[in-house]
C-alpha cells in the first residue's frame, strides 16, 4: 500500500507543519524537525514550564505577552523572542494554552504578528 502524501506533522522543536516530501518516503515516521536549524536547537531554550507557571501566576482568563517569559535584557532580541514563540507553539499543539491575537484564537502553525497567550 502507497504512503499518504498528504500527511503532515508538527516539528518537535518549532511547533510548525511538516509538510510530506518525497524524498523522507521511506523514513516519514522517523521525521522529527522541520529543518537542520530545527535539529540543531531542539530544546536549546525551552520556555514552556515558564509560560504555564507566570499563566498560573496571572490566573485563569489571564492573558501573558511573550516577552514577559524573558529577563529584562532580553525582550528586545528577536532570535530569544523567537525561542519564546517556539515554545508557546508546542504549548498549542499539546493543547496546554491557546495563542490570540485581537482577542480570537489564532493557529498555533500559522500566525504573524503581535500575539498573547492563555491558558486553555
Amino acid at each position: 500500500m502507497k504512503e499518504d502524501n498528504t500527511k503532515t506533522k508538527i516539528c518537535s522543536s518549532c511547533g510548525r507543519t511538516i509538510e510530506y516530501r518525497k524524498k523522507w518516503e521511506k523514513n516519514w515516521p522517523e521525521i522529527k524537525y522541520c529543518s537542520d536549524e530545527c535539529r540543531r536547537n531542539k530544546n536549546k531554550f525551552d520556555y514552556r514550564e515558564a509560560i504555564l507557571s507566570l499563566l498560573n501566576e496571572r490566573g485563569p482568563l489571564k492573558t501573558i505577552c511573550p516577552s514577559e517569559v524573558l529577563p529584562p535584557e532580553l525582550k528586545q532580541d528577536k532570535i530569544m523572542m523567537e525561542h519564546v514563540r517556539r515554545s508557546a507553539r508546542l504549548l498549542a499543539h499539546e493543547e496546554k494554552i491557546q495563542i490570540t491575537q485581537s482577542g480570537k484564537v489564532v493557529d498555533p502553525t500559522n500566525f504573524k504578528g503581535p500575539i498573547r497567550l492563555k491558558l486553555k
